[in-house]
């Protein structure tokens, strides 16, 4: 069965639900704590696993706590960790995420080790992506050059296999290289904007149509842009008239931190796994499973494994 492989962060989420955000100089009461594991690559890693995927993950961690709190949560979750390097002198990725009562996140990244992730690092990996890969996933959370130097490797090493890239962090002035290497280029609609020159904001599916009809100028091949409770929309150079994936309304959401990874890691699951599904029904699986993670509180713990969803998903 062909793997899927993240490349990409790592990181200790440092969670604070308030019922509002501070101002500047204020200290206001929080009303719960908690530490979960997170980066969006091992976010996305780890939704895939626990939907039957088989995962490698690919990035580094420093020589602390922190990084083997996160390797021993890896092997608990069942990903091959095999590629994953500490790195001496450099602390582990860690990330504090605010959350307020309606269930919206303001989040503040130190990348550490992320980003210190090289083309030596990556090439490590080579006879698995080689041999064994049908989908690679990539954020922007660790170095640009090295996601680009694995773009093109896998290009040229491993045709079959479909490289999805989530815009995220976005990037204002981003190598239009990578756009075009993407198989799949995966943004949300404030991302969108700033990939789309702030020309359009997105509000509404119609302007969300309009950013993908730029972003396919800039030569993407597949666009999905994620859009919250409105769902998803998407085209692609073969076919672009915008399609819009629909989502049943969700009431009070808990907590919508991870709900794009656990998107993007259910899409890397169903191009695997069900290969004979068109893109639209891929998307519209992947957002009701996305759907269920904002509805818990925490990022990879609101994750569902397979058992605990519908058996219609996965026909």
């Amino acid at each position: 069965m062909s793997k899927v492989v993240v490349v990409g962060s790592c990181s200790t989420d440092l969670f604070f639900y308030t019922s509002k955000l501070p101002n500047p100089g204020q200290t206001i009461h929080g009303k719960q704590f908690s530490i979960d594991f997170g980066g969006k690559g091992a976010n996305q890693c780890v939704a895939a696993q626990n939907l039957g995927a088989d995962t490698v993950f690919i990035g580094c961690v420093g020589e602390d706590l922190f990084g083997e709190d996160i390797l021993n949560n890896f092997k608990k979750c069942g990903v091959d960790t095999r590629y994953i390097v500490k790195k001496p002198n450099v602390d582990t990725g860690v990330a504090q995420i605010n959350v307020t009562d309606d269930g919206e996140n303001y989040i503040i990244i130190v990348a550490g080790a992320n980003g210190t992730l090289q083309k030596g690092d990556v090439d490590k990996a080579e006879s698995v992506l080689l041999n064994e890969t049908g989908v690679v996933l990539f954020q922007f959370e660790t170095p640009l050059e090295t996601t680009e130097y694995l773009l093109n490797k896998i290009s040229t090493i491993n045709s079959k296999c479909c490289k999805i890239v989530n815009g995220a962090p976005a990037y204002s002035n981003l190598q239009k290289e990578i756009l075009q290497l993407a198989d799949i280029f995966c943004v949300n609609e404030s991302e969108a904007e700033i990939y789309t020159n702030e020309i359009i904001k997105i509000d509404s599916i119609e302007s969300a149509n309009q950013a993908l009809s730029l972003l396919l100028k800039q030569g993407c091949n597949t666009v999905i842009i994620t859009l919250g409770p409105l769902g998803a929309v998407f085209a692609s150079k073969d076919a672009r008239e915008p399609q819009w994936v629909r989502l049943p309304k969700i009431e009070n959401p808990i907590d919508t931190t991870g709900a794009g990874d656990a998107f993007i890691g259910a899409l890397a699951y169903f191009i695997v796994h069900k290969p004979n599904l068109n893109l639209y029904e891929k998307i519209k699986r992947s957002c009701a499973i996305a759907t269920v993670t904002v509805q818990h509180k925490g990022t990879q713990k609101s994750f569902p494994l397979r058992n605990d969803l519908p058996n219609k998903l996965f026909d």
